[in-house]
This record gives structure tokens, C-alpha cells and sequence, in this order.
């Protein structure tokens, strides 16, 4: 084992202390690894265990709903929620001659700010854009 490694698994012994310590459980089934390299970096897996028990390393995870891969690429995150953004622009197309004007303008000023923000983080794609 590798002194880093070795590292590692010590710093994980030790969250699991602290975790115990404050009656909390780290549930290793549902944890993964995912170690973050620069796209021209070879990908070198490692082992990671806590209490004798294999880590999975994963090369891209959902963490607080968001999907992120090895290189911190939102692509996986976009290819998750495109289906969900396809159904919802679906859905307002299907109401969008009911809705009062009010709610209407409502509407564009929300697709508006969708557009800008997806537009800055993504660049190359374009999402929201076709809804408005």
C-alpha cells in the first residue's frame, strides 16, 4: 500500500471516530469515492477502505442533486436533466393559451432567468432558450 493511500484510509478511520464519537454512522453502501483529475490526467484508480470495507471509486456521483463526473464536468448533470426540462417545456406549451396574462409574464421573466443562467454555465448548450 502506497503511503498515500495510507493516508487516506487514515483520515477516513479517523471521520469515522468523529462520526462515532457524535453518534452518527457512515453508511459505506451508500458512499462513494470520486477523485477529481484534470482531463489530461490518466485516471489511476486507488482503494479506499473503511472498517475493512472496499469503497466503491466512482468516476461520476450525484452529490445534493448534482450529478458531477472525474474532470467536474456538468455533462452527466445536463444529460439528467434534459429529459425533466423536456417534459416541463412540454407542459407549458400545453397551457400556455389558458394562463391569464399576469401568469403568462410571469412566466417569460422565470424562462428568462433560466436562459441567462444555463446560457453562463453550460456555454454550448442551450436549453431554456427554445421554451421562450
Amino acid at each position: 500500500m502506497t503511503a498515500l493511500n495510507r493516508k487516506k484510509n487514515l483520515a477516513l478511520t479517523s471521520l469515522n471516530q468523529w462520526f462515532y464519537i457524535n453518534q452518527l454512522i457512515l453508511n459505506i453502501r451508500k458512499s462513494d469515492v470520486i477523485k477529481f483529475i484534470p482531463k489530461t490526467t490518466v485516471h489511476v484508480p486507488s482503494d479506499i477502505y473503511s472498517k475493512d470495507n472496499l469503497i466503491d471509486e466512482v468516476k461520476n456521483s450525484k452529490f445534493l442533486g448534482m450529478h458531477i463526473d472525474i474532470h467536474m464536468n456538468w455533462k452527466s448533470h445536463v444529460e439528467q436533466i434534459l429529459p425533466k426540462l423536456s417534459a416541463a417545456y412540454f407542459s407549458i406549451r400545453s397551457v400556455i393559451h389558458t394562463l391569464n396574462p399576469d401568469t403568462l409574464y410571469g412566466l417569460v421573466c422565470i424562462l428568462s432567468f433560466c436562459t441567462s443562467v444555463w446560457n453562463n454555465l453550460l456555454g454550448k448548450f442551450n436549453v431554456c432558450a427554445s421554451i421562450i
